[in-house]
């Protein structure tokens, strides 16, 4: 069993589908999890299954239902027992103002999404390695 897991916060279901099929071939050392809307990704912070396994890292799409990604984010960096772990934001956009927001509620990187699968297949595996390996 891998120990090791990457938090996604995707509704795309085309993303999601995407994002399993490289974790599969190109990022065996890491498994991931996916939740689809910023209240369930709230509920899963509070749990006691989060508490006792944190994710190496947050994935978090700013297009979300129920509550978007950045209103996701501000909620998971005040919570002092969690705020280190490191957060991605993805967007399919590069809005000036969603990137600012970003940083400044505490997310580490933005990152627009690849516009295709082969584009997704080469930045996926360098972000997690980047995140989960060699990122302290």
């Amino acid at each position: 069993m891998k120990t090791k897991y990457i938090l996604s916060i995707e509704d795309n279901s085309t993303d999601i589908e995407l994002m399993n099929r490289i974790f599969k071939k190109q990022i065996e050392q890491c498994e991931v999890k996916y939740i689809q809307d910023g209240e369930s990704a709230i509920q899963f912070f509070e749990s006691q299954d989060f508490e006792d396994h944190p994710p190496k890292c947050i994935l978090l799409d700013i297009k979300l239902p129920k509550m978007n990604g950045l209103e996701v984010l501000d909620y998971f960096r005040n919570k002092k027992k969690i705020k280190t772990i490191p957060v991605i934001m993805l967007s399919s956009s590069d809005r000036p103002e969603e990137i600012e927001e970003t940083y400044n509620l505490g997310g580490n990187s933005f990152i627009e999404k690849p516009k295709d699968f082969l584009d997704l297949k080469e930045k996926l595996p360098t972000i997690v390695n980047y995140w989960v390996n060699f990122n302290k």
